[in-house]
């Protein structure tokens, strides 16, 4: 290859402090990262390589290394400047050095979707190539390549490279998660962002097909709104049971136990909460009688924290595990009664 296409480097040393990062880095894997082990590397005199930065100081591969120079409070941190050819090179970069980091689902879609741009981008500059060969050979003297318009013939087995390339499987399966990522999007600029939150949340902690049947059965856009625009509390979360102790300033969750108000309001630990869903969203395994009628049912005390406990194991709320356990009791009885007889 000759060497106009080598991308030129320049080591050099710098002040963190004057590095960002890259914009499309934040929007793919975000901004939180944990650098716990990098400060352990460190202090252990490993250092990572130097980090990758554009001649605009914008960081192409290192942001954990960043991150956790940051912390060290460090004046100076080694670099290589690179300068690439064109912004795709640079997203390529990027991208290749984040290969075998693990993943969300989120993230790989993501990744993906920079990939398909990338791919496009080469494939116009194939078409050029040619385009202008041609012209060459036929002996065209114009000033401008002229390239056909053809239609993206190879549009799906674009897909599925990017597909293979990041873990996604197959095309098709990326066009579902791309729709996904896309509505998550959506959700958020229009302000929907507690919808956004359970999407995202079957996406990286259920599977692609899981988000997909969800967003099916996502309410009208006047429905999901009228649910969005409730408070976000753990007061209105599935998991929690509603249900005070005798501290007022003590409730329980059926995912995460005896939590404390005055550690956090329900508000804040609901924003900040992985878990949180609304009690009013729709469910896909939701089988549940709709307005069921009640009665109250006394037992002794000392079960309530076991009872708390076990249903908290199942992720159900304590009445519904109640029910659950005490209808498989009533269908044994009677099988067992029919049995008899």
């Amino acid at each position: 290859m000759s060497a106009t296409f080598q991308p030129s480097s320049i080591f050099w040393s710098v002040d963190p402090a004057l590095l960002k990062p890259h914009p499309l880095y934040v929007s793919i894997y975000g901004e939180e990262v944990d650098v716990s082990n990098v400060i352990n590397l460190i202090r252990n005199c490993q250092f990572p390589r130097p980090l990758l930065i554009n001649q605009d100081n914008i960081i192409v591969n290192g942001y954990p290394y960043w991150k956790a120079a940051l912390c060290l409070g460090w004046n100076s941190i080694p670099v290589e400047i690179r300068r690439f050819l064109n912004p795709e090179a640079e997203l390529e970069a990027l991208l290749l050095e984040n290969a075998n980091r693990s993943k969300t689902n989120e993230q790989k879609v993501r990744e993906a979707m920079a990939w398909e741009g990338i791919e496009k981008e080469k494939a116009k500059q194939r078409q050029q190539l040619a385009a202008s060969s041609t012209n060459q050979k036929l002996g065209r003297n114009v000033l401008k390549t002229h390239v056909e318009n053809f239609p993206e013939a190879l549009r799906g087995s674009t897909r599925d490279r990017v597909a293979e390339l990041v873990g996604l499987g197959t095309g098709r399966n990326y066009i579902k998660a791309k729709m996904i990522v896309t509505t998550i999007d959506d959700l958020i600029k229009s302000g929907n962002t507690k919808f956004a939150r359970c999407l995202r949340s079957r996406l990286n902690e259920k599977s692609i097909d899981a988000a997909t049947k969800f967003l099916k059965t996502l309410p009208p856009d006047s429905n999901v709104k009228k649910l969005d625009d409730q408070e976000l509390s753990c007061w209105n979360c599935k998991f929690c049971t509603g249900e005070r102790r005798e501290e007022k300033h003590i409730y329980y969750c059926n995912k995460f136990g005896s939590l404390n108000f005055l550690n956090q309001t329900p508000a804040s630990r609901a924003a900040d909460c992985p878990e949180w869903s609304h009690r009013l969203a729709i469910e896909e395994h939701a089988n549940l009688i709709p307005n069921p009628s009640y009665f109250t049912l006394t037992l002794p005390s000392h079960l309530q924290p076991l009872f708390e406990d076990a249903a908290r194991a199942e992720s159900m709320t304590v009445p519904d595990w109640v029910s659950h356990h005490l209808l498989e009791i009533v269908q044994l009885s009677k099988t067992s009664i029919g049995n008899e007889q």
